[in-house]
């Protein structure tokens, strides 16, 4: 997934492995992670199948830079992925859900605590969500060099986050009140 991922940044401009992470860090990170070495391995490994095309930039008083460039057969790949759908949904991974589902054994005031961290942890990323949609909307729109169609599939998936959150959060509410009794 991560190839596709890389493409799909480098498909919107040329970009170095950090200016890449660094819009992940504000965007698909939210539903798809990878570690930093990932993304410079990937890339490397894309140069070597011709994907993508590298060249370094000089930079006083700094390291050079390497500026990632997408090639006709990485859109190729990136266009067929596209051009074929999921065919089934994809399985949720989410380890809290799985000690909740072995916590029947635990100290009730630990998962009592836990739950209660959760919230938080969840609420503070709904407040990410509200705060990158209002950036989106004042000061990208209409303002960067990407299509405002490519910022209205960003605000799709931002929407799904957004309501995922405030679900967990209900979820979380409930389970925390039935612990409680």
């Amino acid at each position: 997934m991560i190839r596709y991922i890389l493409l799909g940044y480098l498909n919107y401009g040329p970009m170095t492995g950090y200016d890449i992470k660094q819009n992940m860090e504000q965007s698909t990170m939210h539903f798809w992670h990878a570690h930093h070495s990932q993304i410079y391995t990937t890339l490397r490994k894309m140069e070597e199948e011709g994907l993508v095309a590298s060249r370094m930039q000089p930079q006083d008083g700094s390291p050079d830079k390497r500026i990632y460039t997408i090639l006709p057969a990485g859109k190729a790949v990136f266009t067929d992925w596209l051009g074929h759908p999921l065919t089934e949904a994809p399985p949720i991974k989410d380890e809290f859900l799985v000690r909740i589902f072995y916590s029947g054994s635990r100290d009730p005031q630990e998962v009592i605590a836990e739950v209660m961290l959760h919230i938080k942890l969840h609420q503070e990323k709904l407040a990410v969500y509200q705060a990158t949609r209002q950036h989106l909307e004042q000061n990208v729109r209409g303002k960067v060099p990407v299509a405002d169609r490519e910022i209205d599939f960003w605000l799709f998936t931002l929407d799904l986050g957004y309501r995922f959150e405030k679900m967990y959060i209900e979820w979380l509410n409930e389970t925390l009140k039935k612990l409680m009794e």
